[in-house]
């Protein structure tokens, strides 16, 4: 139980504007959480009070482990990618910091900032800037190959169907050397010439491309058609989607798990982005969901971080190039995961006619 010393000590931690939740260190129960844990767990003290570790989570024995160490220790412990259960969602990867209070632990909860692309170090963009010119001298002479077979290809060809086929590698071929030619300049990337562009018209096409990949994947499509466009360019933002959807295509695979993508879009109400000294709102947003195995914990957290994969033969960079673009979209990319689901979550600006 909670001692009458201690209460002097609740009522401070009622204020602070963080989530904290009190637990017995002899049987792991719940004793108290402050008013800003109720509004983070969407739970109530009374429906939590002497409940026990599975009503914040699914895997109470994962949560149970710092809080046994602070009981062995009597010092704060730190515990990452502990997956906690809130009311409006399955689950929510937290950093956990425990440490002693009286005779029981204190947990405070961080939400993991779930791949934000606002935080990336001036040492990661140099080295992708020069990986990006690497890269696109590297593209730029198999290109020129590429297009010229599917040209020798494309005046043999004598089913509609095979034309089709070398029509969109001609003009897959086109949107890679260009987006090839401003890699060059990848550690800053602009988006001088923004324009109208009808994001479901983007994800139809990136469909297609994705399901010429792997025809055993199944996608379903569920758009909001009333959606205004959105400010951007768009090969880049192809770019985004085909490069998320390989990478769910790719684990799918490596892993035997899943065989399901859902690309979705919704109206976001009073998401923004602070942009030179102005907020920049963010209404239009773009899910692409997938049933595959989860992305690895020991990574989750630096996703968009340059070198960072768990592919056998990857590169590490695919995902960094998205968070770049999105970037300078003025957009934000979040990503939340778990085993049999994962949640890539786009943010973008509306399109807006200054003419």
């Amino acid at each position: 139980m909670v001692e009458l010393k201690d209460i002097h000590q609740l009522a401070l931690m009622d204020d602070l504007p963080i989530a904290i939740v009190i637990i017995t260190q002899s049987d792991h129960k719940i004793q108290w959480l402050n008013n800003h844990a109720e509004l983070w767990l969407q739970r109530s003290r009374q429906s939590l009070l002497n409940k026990s570790l599975s009503e914040l989570t699914e895997n109470p024995e994962l949560l149970a482990l710092p809080i046994s160490r602070v009981s062995a220790t009597g010092g704060p412990v730190i515990a990452e990618d502990i997956a906690l259960r809130r009311a409006d969602e399955a689950n929510t990867l937290c950093h956990l910091t425990a440490f002693p209070v009286g005779n029981n632990v204190a947990l405070i909860i961080r939400e993991e900032p779930a791949g934000r692309v606002t935080g990336r170090s001036l040492q990661d963009s140099d080295a992708v800037e020069a990986l990006g010119r690497m890269l696109a001298h590297e593209l730029k002479n198999p290109l020129a190959g590429i297009k010229g077979a599917a040209q020798l290809l494309a005046s043999e060809a004598k089913s509609d169907e095979a034309k089709e086929l070398i029509a969109l590698i001609t003009t897959e071929t086109d949107r890679i050397r260009r987006l090839a030619d401003r890699m060059e300049a990848f550690g800053s990337i602009s988006m001088e010439s923004l324009e109208a562009v009808n994001i479901h018209t983007v994800l139809r096409q990136t469909r297609l491309l994705a399901q010429s990949m792997n025809g055993e994947i199944a996608f379903n499509e569920n758009y909001d058609p009333s959606l205004p466009d959105v400010s951007g360019n768009r090969d880049a933002l192809m770019q985004v989607t085909l490069n998320i959807i390989k990478n769910a295509l790719e684990a799918i695979v490596q892993h035997k798990t899943g065989n399901e993508i859902t690309l979705q879009t919704a109206y976001r109400a009073g998401m923004s982005r602070s942009e030179t000294g102005r907020k920049l709102a963010l209404p239009v947003e773009i899910r692409i969901t997938d049933n595959g195995p989860g992305i690895p914990g020991h990574i989750r957290s630096q996703l968009f971080h340059p070198f960072v994969t768990d592919k056998p033969a990857g590169r590490g960079l695919g995902l960094t190039l998205v968070s770049k673009i999105i970037h300078a979209h003025g957009g934000i990319i979040e990503v939340s995961s778990k085993p049999g689901k994962t949640v890539f979550s786009i943010l973008l600006p509306a399109y807006q006619n200054r003419g």
